[in-house]
C-alpha cells in the first residue's frame, strides 16, 4: 500500500512539472492570467514542504504573474512562501524587493533586501539597498553599497551606472565618469548610460568627447527632451 502511495505521488509530481512548463510558456507569451490559472489549478498547498515538490517553482511563477497583473499583495504572499519552502535561495528576496521598489515602497524593499543578505551575500541585494539610499538622498551610503555590489559582481552595469549617479551627486565628476565608463563598456546600447557618460564628460570640461555620447543616447531614445536639452547645453545653445 505504501509503495502504491509513493508511485501515485511521483506521478502527480511529474504531471505538476509538465503543467508548470505549460504555465511558463504562457507567461513568456505575456498571457499572465492564463498562466496563473494553470498555477492555481496545479498548486497543492499541503505539498509545500514535501521534498522535490514542484510548489516552489509554481509559487515563484505565480508570484511573477501576479506582479505583471498588478496584484502586489498576492505576489508578495507567493514570494514569501518560496522563501519558507527553500531557505537557501535568494531569488524571492531579490524579486520581492524589486517589486516593492518599483511601487515606491522603499522602506519595505530595504527590509526584504536586508533579510535576503542573511541568506546570501548577493550583489543585487546591495544594489537594491543602494537604490533606496539614492532615493533617500544618502549619497555617501549609496556609493558604499554600489561599490560592494560591484565587488561581488563585476558585470552588474546598473550598479556601476548608479554609482556614477551617486558620485555626481557628491560632486566627484571625474570618479563618476570612470564608473559610467565601466557601465558603458558592459552595456554600450543603453540610452541612460550614454547620456550619463555625456553629462559627466561635460562636467569635467570635455564637451567634444561628450557630444558623441549624447547624440548616441538620442539615437537610442529619439525625441527625449532631456537628452536634447543636454545636447543643446553641450553645444552651447
Amino acid at each position: 500500500m505504501k509503495k502504491l502511495l509513493v508511485i501515485a505521488l511521483l506521478l502527480c509530481t511529474s504531471s505538476a512539472f509538465a503543467k508548470y512548463e505549460d504555465a511558463l510558456k504562457l507567461f513568456q507569451e505575456n498571457k499572465f492570467q492564463e498562466s496563473l490559472a494553470i498555477c492555481a489549478e496545479d498548486l497543492v498547498m499541503a505539498n509545500d514542504f514535501i521534498p522535490n515538490s514542484p510548489n516552489y517553482k509554481i509559487r515563484y511563477l505565480a508570484a511573477h504573474n501576479h506582479w505583471k497583473l498588478g496584484n502586489i499583495e498576492s505576489a508578495s504572499i507567493h514570494f514569501r512562501k518560496c522563501m519558507a519552502i527553500d531557505k537557501t535561495k535568494v531569488d524571492p528576496y531579490i524579486d520581492l524587493a524589486l517589486m516593492l521598489m518599483e511601487k515606491n515602497k522603499f522602506k519595505e524593499a530595504a527590509s526584504v533586501a536586508e533579510d535576503g543578505l542573511k541568506v546570501k551575500d548577493e550583489a543585487m541585494l546591495y544594489w537594491i539597498l543602494g537604490r533606496v539610499a539614492l532615493f533617500r538622498g544618502d549619497y555617501s551610503r549609496a556609493k558604499v553599497l554600489f561599490e560592494k555590489a560591484n565587488s561581488i559582481e563585476a558585470e552588474l552595469y546598473v550598479s556601476y551606472n548608479d554609482l556614477g549617479i551617486a558620485l555626481m551627486k557628491l560632486g566627484k565628476f571625474g570618479d563618476a565618469n570612470v564608473a559610467f565608463s565601466v557601465a558603458h563598456a558592459i552595456n554600450p546600447e543603453s540610452p541612460e548610460i550614454n547620456a550619463n557618460m555625456a553629462y559627466s564628460l561635460y562636467k569635467i570640461g570635455k564637451s567634444n568627447e561628450a557630444l558623441p555620447y549624447a547624440k548616441k543616447a538620442l539615437e537610442l531614445l529619439p525625441g527625449n527632451d532631456r537628452i536634447q536639452n543636454l545636447i543643446n547645453k553641450i553645444e552651447g545653445k
